[in-house]
Formats: C-alpha cells, structure tokens, sequence
C-alpha cells in the first residue's frame, strides 16, 4: 500500500498542474493552433456575422498577452503577435461601413471600438515580448491607423458632424474615450490622457446622485445592463489614467463618487423591485442580468470587478462584488473580456513584468 501511495504521489508531483499558482492558472494561454482569418470591413452588429468575426481574434490576443504576463509563454506570445502582424499587413479592421437609410455608422465604429480596447490591451503585455519588439513598429502602424479610424463622432451621414447622436455621450462615448487612454498609455501621449479624462469626468458629473446613470437608465429593462457597461469602462479608465495624474475616484463637490454608480449597480441586482421608480416604470423582473454569466464566446461582463476589487479589497462593494464573481475552478474563471482590454483576473494576480 505505500509503493502505491508513493507512486500516486510521485505521478502527482510530476503533473503540470501540480504546484502552480493561482496566477499561473488564471493568465492561461490560448487554446488550438488556428490563426483568425483578417476581417477588413466593419459592418456591426447590426449585420449578422460580422462583430462575432472578430471575437476569435480578440480572444486570441487576450489569451496570448496572459500567457506572456503571467507564465512568460514565449510560443504564446509569439502566436499573438504573429497574428497581430498578419492582419496589419492584410489592412485588417480599415473599412468602416455605414448601415441603414441614414447611412450610420455607429453600430461600425462601436465595433471597433470594442476590438480595440481587446487588441491595444493586449499588445500594451505583448509588445515587450522579443517578437513584439521585432515587429513592434509595423504593428503600432497599423494600431495608430485604426485608433485615428474610430475617433470621430456617431450618427447618420448628415447629422454626425454635430455629435447629436446620443451615442456621442453614453457608454459609446467611454469607449472612445478608452482607446484614447490606452493609446496615450502606449505613446505616453499627455493630450490624450487628458481627453479621456474629460470624458469620464463628464459621465460621472451627470450622475444621479443616487449613483444611476440617466441615459443607462433610460433603457428601461436593459437599465442595469448599460450601468454596468458604463461602469466597466469607468473603472478601466480610472486604472489607465492614474498614471497621468487623473483621479476618476475623487468625489464631485456633492460628495457623489464613481463608488456610488458601483454600489447602484449592486443594489439593483439584490433588490430589482426598487428600479422601477427610476427606469421609466420597468418593472425589476424585466430587468436583464445575462453580464452576471460567463458569455459562450469565453468572455465575462463581470471582469471589470477584478480591477475594483483589487484597488479597493476593504470596501464593502468589493465584498458584494465577489459573493456574484466565479471563484477558481468554475466556469467563467477566470474572467476576460474586451471591454477592460483583457484577462483582469491575470492582471491582478500576476505581477507587471516590465
């Protein structure tokens, strides 16, 4: 019986799994071996197939600059950028293509948008790799392009000059706003840190002062939905503009703070029924909580929470957060998604590798 046991143990030893860390299981890398077809037009989601198009792509990206971060997984890192390199030089994500009688282009460049924020998140990790630094120049190229590409106002043909459009000023707004962080985290640009904060600034000095966002609000039983996309981005762009200074957590001269908008979020999940009053009578059973489970394409709309939790691990919405998290070992861990430009739950384990 102890030649069994030691031999169990001794096979147990060896495994691969066998003594890794938290943080090495949560930056794995990406699965198969396949590199995504170059996608070059942009339709949005109002046309079938081709947002979903550029899903595998991202995640190849998410997947591969955790890999680098937390294990330093050469072959990983190299896959991504390969890919990376494949379409920059197949002119990959330039055509922005209008929709609809008003010929707009909001649903195109909110498609973008989002494979931005996944792909500049990704190469901010990939970049120091040996094959980023090889290839570094082409592909900020090609990033530089796309990120110029998507910064323009949303709306019909005719009316987007003026920024009417309300996607000018919601959750689209912010992911613009974003990319323009992530862009001046990369080139160190100070006027686009600036811009970004501006933006974020504007979001968080039109909030209620019972932390709701009035045009997520609006969106009746998508509310809570939009609240939280907001709040993704608002936590991702505070952790991006810190360096420059900019400090998205301060309260406004009322005493409301981003924390609040956080904590609207969760007392609307625990106690739907009181949204009504705000939602435009919506009833709280209507109300969509599909972001509290991990999506079928791999990401989760939770995994801003990471970043929060790890900034602020005494404050009682990070411990309302995580009772709602997936917690090692479950499906859904751990959490990435484009939105917060990667594997948060990585990037918060592992330490910066620079």
């Amino acid at each position: 019986m102890r030649r069994v046991i030691l031999i169990a143990l001794t096979v147990l030893m060896a495994s691969p799994a066998f003594g890794q860390s938290k943080a090495y299981k949560a930056c794995r890398p990406p699965a198969g071996h396949g590199q995504p077809a170059p996608i070059v037009a942009i339709q949005g989601p109002a046309h079938h197939g081709t947002d979903r198009a550029i899903e595998p792509f991202s995640l190849l990206q998410m997947e591969a600059a955790a890999a680098w971060r937390g294990r330093r997984d050469e072959p990983a890192a190299n896959r991504g950028v390969e890919a990376l390199v494949h379409w920059a030089r197949a002119g990959a994500l330039r055509e922005v293509v209008d929709a609809g009688p008003a010929g707009s282009n909001t649903n195109s460049i909110y498609s973008l948008r989002r494979a931005l924020i996944a792909i500049l998140g990704s190469w901010m990790e990939l970049r120091t790799s040996p094959a980023g630094r090889i290839h570094h120049a082409e592909i900020e190229r090609w990033l530089g392009d796309l990120v110029a590409l998507q910064d323009v106002p949303t709306g019909g043909e005719k009316s987007r000059a003026k920024a009417e459009a309300v996607s000018n000023h919601n959750n689209h707004a912010l992911l613009r706003a974003t990319v323009a962080a992530q862009w001046a985290t990369l080139t160190g640009s100070r006027e686009l840190a600036d811009k970004a904060a501006q933006t974020a600034v504007a979001m968080i000095d039109g909030m209620r002062a019972d932390g709701g966002l009035p045009l997520e609000m609006a969106r009746g039983s998508r509310a809570l939905w939009y609240q939280r996309h907001a709040i993704a981005s608002l936590v991702y762009l505070a952790d991006l503009l810190q360096p420059f200074g900019q400090d998205l957590w301060l309260p406004r001269v009322d005493g409301v703070d981003l924390h609040r908008a956080i904590a609207f979020l969760l007392n609307g999940i625990e106690q739907p029924e009181l949204l009504s009053a705000v939602t435009g009578g919506e009833v709280g059973s209507s109300q969509d909580f599909s972001f509290l489970v991990r999506r079928g394409n791999g990401r989760h709309y939770m995994a801003w929470a990471e970043l929060y939790r790890a900034r602020f691990p005494e404050r009682d919405e990070s411990r309302r957060l995580g009772v709602l998290l997936p917690q090692i070992s479950e499906p859904g861990w751990p959490l990435l998604d484009d939105y917060v430009g990667g594997n948060t739950t990585c990037r918060v384990l592992s330490s910066d590798p620079a």
